[in-house]
């Protein structure tokens, strides 16, 4: 079952939180920024690299690298210091001058799964860091152009991870959560950027997978049969998330200008699934973080311009510029916006306008990863350090180096 059901309520137990929507469970949050709230409660120093902050409980874990190796790390959630901190796998520069780990860790079961850059897959004591075990993917194929990206998803036994190489199979394989052992395997292709989804449409759970092989959005039951398929052939990069939207709707998004924004609704006829486009639009072109999804309006960055589309017809309520190619989370009908240079800004989620908050300049560095919100805490990373935000107006503990 999903996440949420072994993690606390308010825990963000994997890539995007709970149900990788991207949407916290916190209530009673501050409803405007001052010059003296949120407090900023610790920084910690930290490697390069694009992995996002997950929250279990008083444990925070990310991966960071430095010139030699990429680390997976497991912090105090209440002071940012290291409880521990592991060697993952050799640092290799990215072929655009950066680099550092991509995958965001997935703790269940007091069990840490997370990939390098390079494609070595872990598992993890969380309590420790201890290997349980590991997996090597280059097994079924050679790492991507920009490294190994995917978010492991841990569902029911299995672990779902991306792999492959160009025209041969497998392109998808299912884990077992304990020993690492192949329990199935599907499609084919290489791997992409994208992470999978797990989700219920007509009473049948199912993955979707945004895939740069084949360039499709594909769903593939638990046994890892393909359910459908929606053909996405002007669809050069697709780097983030489908976003689901129940009972059976499905957004997908790149930054191409011939792609856009697609809107699909899946339907079932007896035990047969089809896919079919609701609408398309160039006005929501996601490029390396996902939008969200709130009272039924899409909330993201169509590349530079941050935007709000009416989910059921795709049409512009409103835009904002000044972030960059910034990022954002919601939780209490409030989205959490971070610039690409550090900057957190409250926004109401509301199709009436946008509706700044207030704002917070909270970091200097390049600032690409997504915002992570669990426990009333707000965790924002660029490639230098993590900083930990309280939400619900407390003065907090801060620690040496905040403000």
């Amino acid at each position: 079952m999903l996440l949420a059901s072994v993690a606390g309520a308010a825990d963000w137990p994997q890539f995007r939180g709970s149900q990788r929507e991207g949407i916290g469970s916190e209530e009673d949050l501050l409803t405007s920024w001052s010059e003296s709230q949120p407090t900023v409660v610790w920084r910690q120093s930290i490697g390069t690299g694009y992995s996002a902050v997950t929250a279990v409980g008083d444990r925070l874990y990310t991966m960071d690298a430095d010139e030699s190796q990429e680390h997976v790390l497991c912090l105090d959630a209440a002071t940012g210091k290291t409880l521990w901190k592991i060697e993952a796998g050799e640092f290799v520069q990215a072929e655009l001058g950066d680099g550092g780990p991509r995958s965001t860790p997935t703790v269940v079961d007091e069990v840490v799964y997370t990939a390098t850059s390079q494609s070595r897959l872990l598992a993890l004591d969380a309590k420790d860091g201890s290997l349980l075990w590991a997996k090597d993917l280059t097994e079924w194929g050679k790492v991507p152009r920009f490294g190994y990206a995917v978010s492991p998803l841990v569902d029911g036994d299995v672990v779902i991870v991306e792999v492959g190489d160009k025209d041969k199979s497998p392109g998808v394989v299912a884990l077992d959560k304990k020993s690492g052992e192949l329990r199935w395997s599907s499609l084919e292709g290489p791997a992409g950027y994208s992470s999978a989804l797990p989700v219920e449409i007509g009473g049948v759970r199912q993955y979707v997978l945004f895939r740069r092989a084949g360039q499709e959005a594909v769903s593939l039951s638990t046994a890892g049969e393909v359910l459908w398929r929606f053909p996405t052939p002007k669809a050069l990069a697709s780097i983030v998330m489908p976003i689901f939207m129940a009972p059976d709707r499905i957004f997908l998004s790149t930054s191409d200008d011939q792609f856009g924004g697609h809107m699909i609704r899946i339907r079932r006829q007896g035990e047969v699934f089809a896919a079919e486009e609701i609408w398309s639009e160039r006005l929501m072109r996601n490029h390396f973080n996902t939008s969200v999804v709130v009272n039924e309006h899409l909330y993201g960055f169509d590349n530079g311009t941050l935007r709000c589309l009416d989910a059921a017809s795709g049409e512009r309520r409103w835009a904002k510029r000044g972030f960059g190619k910034g990022s954002a989370v919601a939780a209490d009908t409030l989205l959490f916006v971070l610039s690409d240079a550090g900057l957190a800004a409250l926004v109401r989620a509301t199709p009436e306008g946008y509706q700044e908050l207030g704002r917070l300049q909270v970091m200097e560095g390049r600032s690409w990863t997504a915002p992570s919100i669990a426990n009333g805490r707000l965790y924002l990373r660029d490639f230098d350090e993590i900083v930990s935000l309280e939400l619900r107006g407390g003065a907090g503990v801060a620690q040496e180096g905040a403000p």
